[in-house]
């Protein structure tokens, strides 16, 4: 038993230096923001450029939060390579005209600016290919994007190659049902905790594994956190922040770039001491 838990360390330290590796050779990472006009609204972005970008992040926060707050998170995804591009959305604390939109408002607005940063991406950085992360309600919009809602919300992206997901905004009577999920054909890494709650909003945080266990399967990733609550995106002083993020940055690898050696690391993973790891 002490052999394995030694095992699993040794795994975790080497998917840690997996992560960390490509910030000895980079490049300063520049950081900018421009504003679109999508219908008749202007929608910030936030953008982070690494000088040779290999792929595309296009990033939806939080209900309430801004693409800064997950600093640490996107900063580790620069040093893979990746371009960010992170709007604004109308429900965020930063966004000058939230008391303008409830959260139901939002919804589409939230789709309508992602399209947008998605078309803004393609021309900023042509040819690269894509993934969609988000943290919460941005989560719900990264699975639509990936396929989730297919019918009933006409919002499939298809240059989306995979979804990756920080916790989620649960099961949400009257839009979240048993096939919801069944669209998700792309690889999804869904990040969440056994403390994953929110009072008023998500009571049980295993709503948190509904997506992983009802889209089909195949290239589907679950990491569940000991003692983790739903912000541990941008709590980077958290116990199983590092860990989480490290297989983030594998999984981007893996499933948007193409690389053997995150691929690697993906089929070694198994459970730590810091959190439960499940694939289907």
């Amino acid at each position: 038993m002490t052999k394995l838990i030694l095992n699993r360390r040794g795994l975790l330290a080497a998917t840690l230096a997996f992560a960390a590796a490509p910030a000895l050779a980079r490049a300063e990472t520049a950081t900018s923001t421009t504003t679109l006009k999508v219908g008749d609204r202007d929608v910030e972005l936030t953008i982070l450029r690494p000088d040779a970008p290999k792929g595309i992040i296009i990033f939806s926060h939080g209900a309430g939060g801004w693409p800064t707050h997950y600093a640490a998170l996107l900063d580790l995804w620069t040093k893979a390579g990746f371009m960010i591009v992170a709007p604004l959305h109308v429900d965020s604390m930063k966004h000058p005209k939230r008391a303008d939109y409830d959260l139901r408002a939002a919804f589409p607005l939230r789709l309508a600016d992602l399209a947008a940063a998605t078309d803004y991406a393609e021309k900023a950085a042509p040819g690269l290919p894509m993934a969609s992360a988000g943290h919460s309600y941005g989560s719900l919009m990264s699975l639509i994007r990936a396929g989730a809602l297919e019918g009933m919300i006409p919002a499939q992206d298809p240059r989306t190659k995979a979804a990756l997901c920080f916790s989620s905004p649960g099961v949400i009577k009257g839009l979240i049902g048993p096939t919801a999920f069944q669209g998700v054909k792309k690889p999804m890494l869904m990040i969440t905790g056994d403390q994953d709650v929110l009072p008023g909003m998500i009571a049980d945080w295993r709503e948190h594994l509904y997506p992983f266990d009802t889209s089909p399967p195949g290239e589907k990733y679950l990491w569940v956190g000991k003692g983790v609550g739903h912000g541990l995106s941008y709590h980077p002083e958290a116990p199983g922040f590092n860990e989480s993020a490290a297989l983030s940055v594998a999984f981007l690898k893996a499933k948007v770039l193409g690389d053997k050696a995150a691929e690697a690391v993906l089929a070694k993973q198994a459970s730590t001491p810091l959190a439960e790891w499940k694939t289907r």
